[in-house]
């Protein structure tokens, strides 16, 4: 079978595999409370029974993933956004009641959330996990059917949650697929009702691209480069040890990870060396088996270039002593990487990084840092190391980023009860808690005239108009 042929037969299945799931929306198109409730207990469920599975599947997809790592970032994270929608389902189901004109009387208006339909969601490859099952919670929450796509750098992962699902669900609630260069253009086409994609700002594009053709809303949880600031007045060395952990955290493979860090001038070696300092203490070696892996290969090797043509350019490259990046059988590790004198041109400070590689910048006056950060693509996370509130809030209202983080880095992802997005370049929309439930459902505004008799206040304004209509439009003026 050629390409082509390849390509429509895998269009084709998608197609009927979307049209199922349309059919068995259509027959219970507004899930009860206990319906939806039920499918959160069965996700919880298989997650918590297969924890071994999932973290020896990753580990195998990585080469090497810290099983603490897994365990925090998507076991436990997982977990709690279930819970987290579990205890909050009723609530948002609930009509919200809304204001109506005084004219309108006596009326009375709200919004009811209403499911969408059937969901798509492509899941990236550096938290498969979580990046996969905390948006079908919302999804989920909001009584929809959902198609899953996975990425192929984590098919230990894929082939066990295609197993599990059909164990625990009907393949009408959710179907599993692995993405490809096949699947995934096909699925992005589907006239889903809405779409998630997590992955970067390159292939966000051409999935919008692809969802604009069937008018399919999307939201993008895209990456970019997240700027870190430590302000005068921080202890330098308790920043770098916050900052490098959460640069070292899963090898730096996180969308939210701190991308360069701006210093006050005249800092930056001992910075550099307190970044490193704190990875020495946290790993023994690079094989420690809590030292996780760079994904693949090809990933490394960009790595690699990246630091390569920097250095080349005239950048500082300093590693922790002991410590260097590593291949042994298929395993890829790196070190937390420290890069001084970076050229502005280099890749390093062109491309989202997604790797354990950190440039360091120095500054003289915040304005100047402010005035780089806002000439540039408008970041996903934003970090800002500081006491001073003065400083915590010129970059606040001074910048435009998905999300701010103050004196700690990751840990705004976290928070159920905070939405988490991008904007701009660094993506649209956004989910988690209440945020991923209306994601995912639409938000109908219901008008209810609940006059028993035969007037209303709008009748006033009934034709034909004369000098009643215009007295009553003065006293509408104010």
């Amino acid at each position: 079978m050629n390409s082509e042929n390849t390509s429509a037969a895998v269009a084709e299945d998608l197609a009927l595999n979307l049209a199922e799931k349309r059919a068995a929306f259509a027959a219970d198109p507004n899930p009860e409370y206990a319906v939806r409730l039920d499918r959160l207990d069965r996700l919880l469920a298989m997650v918590k029974t297969n924890e071994a599975a999932i973290i020896d599947a990753l580990s195998a997809d990585f080469g090497c993933r810290s099983r603490t790592e897994t365990v925090l970032a998507e076991i436990l994270n997982t977990q709690n956004a279930i819970n987290y929608a579990r205890r909050n389902l009723r609530k948002w189901m609930r009509r919200r009641g809304r204001h109506v004109t005084f004219w309108s009387q006596p009326a009375g208006a709200y919004v009811q959330a209403q499911p969408l339909g059937v969901v798509g969601i492509m899941a990236p490859w550096n938290y498969a996990l979580d990046l996969s099952l905390s948006p079908l919670t919302g999804a989920f929450a909001a009584g929809n059917r959902v198609m899953l796509s996975i990425s192929e750098e984590t098919p230990n992962l894929c082939s066990l949650l295609q197993r599990l699902f059909a164990e625990s669900f009907a393949a009408d609630e959710i179907s599993v697929f692995q993405s490809g260069e096949v699947l995934s253009p096909a699925f992005a086409r589907l006239p889903f009702d809405h779409l998630l994609f997590t992955g970067s700002t390159r292939v966000g594009r051409l999935i919008a691209q692809a969802a604009a053709s069937s008018l399919t809303p999307v939201t993008l949880e895209l990456g970019g480069k997240s700027p870190t600031i430590v302000a005068p007045d921080y202890d330098l060395k308790e920043a770098a040890e916050r900052i490098s952990w959460g640069k070292a955290f899963n090898a730096g493979q996180t969308c939210a990870a701190p991308d360069y860090a701006f210093v006050p001038a005249a800092t930056a070696h001992e910075f550099a060396q307190a970044v490193l300092d704190k990875f020495t203490r946290s790993f023994a070696a690079m094989d420690d088996e809590d030292l996780t892996a760079i994904v693949s290969e090809r990933f490394y090797r960009r790595l690699e270039d990246m630091i390569a043509e920097a250095e080349a350019g005239g950048a500082q490259i300093l590693r922790p002593e002991g410590f260097a990046p590593t291949e042994q059988d298929g395993v890829y590790k790196m070190p937390v990487t420290v890069a001084l004198n970076v050229p502005a041109d280099c890749r390093l400070m062109q491309e989202e990084i997604f790797g354990p590689v950190l440039p360091v910048l120095t500054y003289d006056s915040l304005d100047q840092v402010l005035d780089f950060i806002n000439e540039r693509d408008r970041p996903l996370s934003l970090y800002v190391f500081s006491h001073d509130q003065s400083v915590i809030r010129q970059v606040q209202e001074g910048t435009v980023s998905g999300s701010l983080g103050v004196n700690e880095t990751l840990l705004q992802y976290v928070q159920n009860d905070m939405a988490f997005g991008g904007v701009g370049a660094s993506g649209q929309g956004a989910y988690h808690g209440q945020a991923g439930f209306d994601t995912f459902s639409h938000l109908k505004s219901v008008f209810v005239q609940r006059g028993l008799g035969r007037f209303t206040g709008i009748k006033l304004l009934h034709p034909p108009y004369g000098s009643l209509t215009r007295f009553i439009i003065r006293l509408m003026k104010g």
